[in-house]
């Protein structure tokens, strides 16, 4: 189950890490995913999330379908069920390259491509949309040929990765856009993951947001 998850929340798993100003440091909110499988089957999960960029752990609490907890630290995926781990696996979803993170950097816009050395090579007009088209650095063209970044309204609206060959390999689109303390965060994200066996959708629903709690520390830092 939380497999799906962390393939669809995927952004920019190969782009390096930068640092922005500080906006918010900590982030919680309750999480609802509804995923529509490429065999047409479906998937419900629901639970909470907290993060802390100090701690760089991602941490999920889901009550349904199963009662589990699973922190993504660095590249590995611990699983937990009543605090005893159950079993590790790789991590493709980084902590600090997450749009959680980006999220609070203040920098969600753009995602910091201009920090990561990719150049915009065009920016186009549509529909109300502004358009930038981003080529990779050389380390990166033998996954990423290109991605498009549509902003509306100054927000960012969506990112679409297309693969070496040029085809779309995924899209995101941020809905919903709330203030809290001074950042926009979107509640809803809508996600296409394009695989050999078809394509998978996806929702992301976040509820609750709160930013940068104070206590309630282990909840941030569960100890691995």
């Amino acid at each position: 189950m939380f497999k799906t998850l962390l393939i669809a929340i995927i952004v920019l798993f190969l782009i390096p890490v930068f640092s922005f100003g500080q906006y918010a440091y900590r982030l919680q909110a309750d999480i609802l995913t509804k995923t529509r499988m490429p065999d047409s089957t479906f998937q419900i999960s629901n639970g909470k999330i907290h993060y802390d960029k100090n701690h760089k752990k991602i941490i999920f609490d889901f009550t349904f379908p199963e009662k589990e907890k699973v922190v993504l630290f660095d590249t590995i995926m611990y699983h937990f069920n009543n605090d005893s781990l159950v079993k590790t696996s790789k991590n493709m979803l980084i902590p600090d390259q997450s749009v959680f993170h980006f999220i609070m950097s203040g920098n969600l816009s753009n995602f910091g491509f201009e920090n990561a050395n990719f150049e915009a090579t065009s920016i186009d007009k549509k529909n109300g949309l502004v358009i930038t088209t981003w080529t990779p650095p050389e380390m990166l063209q033998e996954h990423i040929s290109k991605v498009l970044v549509a902003t509306k309204d100054k927000q960012l609206y969506s990112i679409t990765l297309f693969d070496s060959s040029g085809n779309v390999m995924n899209r995101q689109i941020l809905k919903k856009y709330q203030w809290i303390d001074n950042i926009e965060v979107p509640h809803e994200i809508l996600i296409a993951t394009y695989t050999e066996t078809g394509t998978m959708y996806q929702i992301i629903a976040l509820k609750n947001v709160k930013l940068n709690e104070e206590g309630n520390n282990e909840a941030y830092n569960y100890e691995l």
